[in-house]
């Protein structure tokens, strides 16, 4: 099981982002989704690798949420944990 953080572009109120989260639980293998407001994410509780970080963003843009493109992955191993990777 992995955590997928998805940082909102745009500000969107709290129930529109329980809509987004409730398209997410939609999808096979998410089990969760937590809605943070500042700054704007939601994150999904999904098992391994299915779905892709792509499936999320993508049904999420038919919601009318749009998202961040995703932090790089830290190459020096001095991770903070803020950004989740």
């Amino acid at each position: 099981m992995k955590i997928e953080i998805l940082n909102i572009a745009n500000p969107i109120s709290a129930e529109a982002a329980e809509q987004a989260g409730a398209h997410l639980k939609a999808i096979s293998g998410v089990s969760d989704v937590s809605f943070f407001d500042a700054p704007a994410s939601l994150h999904a509780r999904i098992e391994d690798d299915t779905p892709t970080r792509a499936e999320l963003v993508a049904a999420l843009a038919k919601a009318g949420v749009q998202i961040k493109e995703a932090r790089p992955v830290h190459t020096s191993g001095d991770c903070c944990g803020g950004c989740g990777s």
